[in-house]
């Protein structure tokens, strides 16, 4: 599978693990304290794990972009 691709599913999942984190987040107050204790956590090591895979897989762009040197 090429680079497009994986990009396009991390981003969907990326995408859908950010709502997950920020709805955990919202109703934390409303939500058993020890479901909210397990669930949220792992939420937040998904999510940073597939920002590391995103950024990976966009680190040319990031590189040619911002790492550039300016003129």
């Amino acid at each position: 599978m090429n680079r497009a691709r994986w990009l396009k599913r991390v981003n969907v999942v990326l995408f859908v693990f950010l709502l997950y984190q920020a709805v955990t987040g919202l109703l934390s107050s409303v939500m058993n304290g020890d479901v909210f204790e397990v669930i949220h956590p792992i939420g937040g090591v998904i999510l940073l794990v597939l920002g590391l895979i995103h950024l990976g897989l966009n680190w040319g762009w990031v590189r040619t972009t911002l790492l550039a040197p300016r003129r």
